[in-house]
């Protein structure tokens, strides 16, 4: 695999379209589909799904996305570094999270940070569950702030923040919004909106799967993020199974907790603090800052 087949990669994921990603890389477009067929061939994996007049990303190849932007912004970095090494002190940190609202939860935490390390430069990566792991392993990351996984590999750490209890997202006219909160079974004859349960953790996948595993299709919508789930629970389709959204504001919505569903573990995941000092301290104002919930 080499930067070539990834920026031929990406330009085609991000224009559909073998031509104009030629164009924006300045090559010929025959040179565009052998990299794409080259990459394909590496990962064993179709990667496009292509016809005579569209091109759209297969399920591999959404997958792969994230990773492939990830290792060019690596390989990115790595070069500007080389570049302008003289004249930037900054020293990167990398965050991984699972979605883009949960970097909200640690704005405070970012300041203090800031305040005990000036050059620090936070670099956020959006990480699959599957990937979490291999992530940390490999140091691409120096933290992921998470919900817990079920399983653990060896010299991985974990330190749990705090719990979140699964809600369900819901229009405040909705009729259940006349109870303090729900049961399993109150959501029997609702159209339920849900995170993927396949990129999902196992908490979560557990509660949508008791929800869900009677219910007919047409009554399950499936998206691939919190944001995208809360918007079609925002446009009327049906009630989201969500970990609780804090400081979560519209008038138009209700949020309620599911109570026989088990609270999920959120913490922060990482592989060493010894000799880290700014992991260290990240995890120690984490634990000290999701102690005030005021503070979040």
């Amino acid at each position: 695999m080499n930067t070539m087949q990834l920026s031929c990669f990406l330009a085609v994921a991000e224009t559909l379209s073998f031509a104009r990603a030629a164009e924006r890389l300045h090559v010929t477009q025959p040179a565009v589909t052998q990299q794409i067929h080259s990459l394909e061939t590496e990962l064993d994996v179709q990667l496009f799904r292509r016809t005579t007049r569209t091109v759209e990303l297969t399920h591999a190849g959404i997958l792969f996305l994230d990773d492939a932007k990830a290792v060019m912004g690596i390989y990115e970095r790595a070069q500007k570094r080389a570049e302008y090494s003289a004249d930037d002190t900054r020293e990167p940190f990398t965050i991984g999270f699972h979605s883009h609202r949960e970097a909200f939860a640690i704005k405070i935490l970012l300041r203090k940070m800031k305040e005990r390390f000036p050059n620090i430069y936070p670099v956020f990566r959006i990480i699959p569950f599957q990937h979490l792991y291999q992530r940390l392993s490999d140091e691409v990351v120096d933290v992921v702030v998470s919900f817990r996984e079920s399983g653990f590999k060896k010299g991985i750490e974990y330190c749990e923040l705090t719990k979140f209890n699964a809600v369900a997202l819901m229009e405040a006219e909705n009729p259940l919004t006349s109870q303090n909160g729900l049961y399993l079974r109150d959501l029997e004859k609702a159209p339920i909106v849900a995170i993927d349960p396949q990129s999902c953790q196992a908490d979560y996948k557990k509660i949508v799967h008791r929800i869900i595993e009677h219910k007919f299709p047409a009554d399950v919508y499936i998206c691939d993020s919190i944001e995208t789930a809360i918007t079609l629970a925002e446009a009327g389709y049906g009630i989201s199974i969500l970990p609780e959204l804090p400081k979560f504001q519209n008038k138009r919505m209700r949020q309620l907790p599911i109570i026989d569903a088990e609270p999920m573990s959120y913490g922060v995941y990482y592989k060493a603090l010894s000799g880290y000092p700014r992991r260290k301290a990240f995890v120690e104002l984490a634990k000290e800052i999701f102690s005030e919930p005021n503070l979040l």
